[in-house]
């Protein structure tokens, strides 16, 4: 899922790590979706990554546990099943945009 800013322009990069279908993945990613449907609309380029197909991705982003949820422009993470709406929200929201 890529999510384009609102004026057209590509959003700041997120990216969810996930490994494949086990359950705090999927649960993972369904709570980041919601949560961009509903704070951050059109301000992120929002991509998942299974690091068992892209592994050598995970390691460029210094990812060694999932799920795990990087904004590589500022270097922060948040890892876990981002089931804690409001620390997703706090992530989101202090973004630099």
């Amino acid at each position: 899922m890529d999510v384009a800013a609102t004026d057209g322009t590509p959003g700041l990069p997120l990216y969810l790590f996930i490994a494949g279908a086990n359950p705090s993945s999927v649960t993972a990613r369904a709570n980041m979706q919601l949560a961009l449907e509903r704070f951050a609309t059109g301000h992120f380029a929002f991509e998942v990554v299974n690091v068992f197909e892209f592994p050598e991705r995970a390691l460029n982003n210094r990812v060694l546990v999932t799920p795990t949820l990087v904004a590589p422009s500022c270097a922060r993470r948040l890892i876990g099943d981002l089931s804690e709406a409001s620390q997703l929200h706090y992530f989101l929201q202090t973004l630099p945009r």
